[in-house]
C-alpha cells in the first residue's frame, strides 16, 4: 500500500481533503482574493488613481499570505496526536497523501493570483474608481520599464529623441533583470510554500508563527553573508571602476545564480517533505 498509487483512491483522497480545505480555509481564500476589491473601493470613495504597481503589490501580498497560511489552516491537524493518527490510518499510500498535500498548498497561491488578477482586470473596466489601465507587467522591474516607456512617449511627457545615454543604460539594466524576475518570484513562492508545509509537519502549535520566525532568521543570516562577501570582494568599488555593461552582466549573472540555488534548495525541500510526511511521528 505505502508504495502504490491508485488514481481512484487518490481521487477520493482529493475529495476528502477538499472538503476539509474548504471548511478550514474557504473564508480565508475568499478574503485574500478580494483584497484588490478593497483597494478599488478606496479609489472610488476618495476619487484618486491607483498605479498598477500598487495594485500588483496588493496581489503579491495576497499570494504571499496564501503561501504561509494555507498549510497550517487547511492541514494543521495532520501531525497532531489524535487527528494525525486518524490521518495516518487512512487506506491510501504515502505518495497519495503527499501529492494531495502538495497540490492543495501549491494551487492555492496560483488560484489567488489568477482570481485576483481577473478581478483587477474586471474592475479596470468599470468607469468609476482609480483602476485606469490593465496590469501588463508583473514585478517592479517590468512595471518600471512600462513607466519609463510611457514617459518617453512624446504625447505624454517628453520627446524620446532628447533622452540621453542614462535612459538607454537604465532600460538595458531593467531588461536584463526583468528577464528572470517572474521566474524568481515563482521559485520564491514555491520555496515559501514548501517551507511552511514543512513547518506544519514539524511544529504542533503556533505553526505559522514559528516557521515565519525561522524564515526571517534564515533571510537575515543569508543577507549578512551576502553583504560580507560583497564588501570583502570590493563589489562597491568594482561598480565604480568598470563600465556599465560589465556591471549589468555581473548583476544579471548573480541573479541567475541565485535563481538556480533557490531552485535546488526548493527541490531538496520538497523531497524532504515527502520523507517527513512518510515518517511522521505522533
Amino acid at each position: 500500500m505505502n508504495n502504490t498509487f491508485s488514481l481512484n483512491r487518490f481521487g477520493k483522497l482529493l475529495a476528502m481533503d477538499g472538503k476539509k480545505y474548504l471548511r478550514n480555509f474557504g473564508i480565508t481564500l475568499a478574503i485574500l482574493c478580494s483584497l484588490n476589491i478593497g483597494t478599488w473601493l478606496l479609489t472610488a470613495v476618495f476619487n484618486f488613481g491607483m498605479p498598477p504597481f500598487i495594485r500588483w503589490t496588493v496581489i503579491y501580498v495576497a499570494v504571499f499570505l496564501s503561501c504561509i497560511l494555507v498549510p497550517a489552516k487547511a492541514f494543521g491537524d495532520i501531525n497532531l496526536p489524535r487527528e494525525g493518527v486518524r490521518y495516518a490510518m487512512l487506506p491510501v499510500s504515502n505518495w497519495e497523501k503527499y501529492l494531495s498535500y502538495v497540490l492543495y498548498c501549491i494551487l492555492t497561491p496560483v488560484a489567488v493570483a489568477l482570481i485576483s488578477y481577473g478581478i483587477d482586470s474586471l474592475l479596470t473596466l468599470i468607469p468609476v474608481g482609480g483602476f485606469e489601465r490593465f496590469i501588463r507587467s508583473l514585478g517592479p522591474m517590468g512595471m518600471t520599464m512600462d513607466l519609463m516607456k510611457s514617459l518617453s512617449d512624446p504625447s505624454v511627457v517628453m520627446d524620446p529623441s532628447g533622452l540621453g545615454q542614462d535612459y538607454t543604460d537604465a532600460m538595458t539594466m531593467l531588461e536584463h533583470m526583468s528577464s528572470g524576475e517572474v521566474l524568481n518570484y515563482l521559485v520564491g513562492l514555491l520555496f515559501t510554500t514548501g517551507l511552511f508545509m514543512m513547518g506544519n509537519l514539524l511544529f504542533k502549535t503556533h505553526k505559522t508563527g514559528k516557521t515565519f520566525g525561522i524564515m526571517m532568521g534564515i533571510s537575515y543570516v543569508l543577507s549578512m553573508i551576502m553583504q560580507a562577501l560583497m564588501l570583502s570582494g570590493g563589489f562597491f568599488n568594482f561598480m565604480g571602476e568598470v563600465d556599465f555593461n560589465a556591471i549589468v552582466n555581473m548583476v544579471s549573472g548573480m541573479m541567475w545564480v541565485s535563481i538556480l540555488l533557490n531552485l535546488v534548495l526548493t527541490l531538496a525541500l520538497y523531497v524532504g517533505l515527502f520523507f517527513k510526511l512518510k515518517t511522521q511521528k505522533y
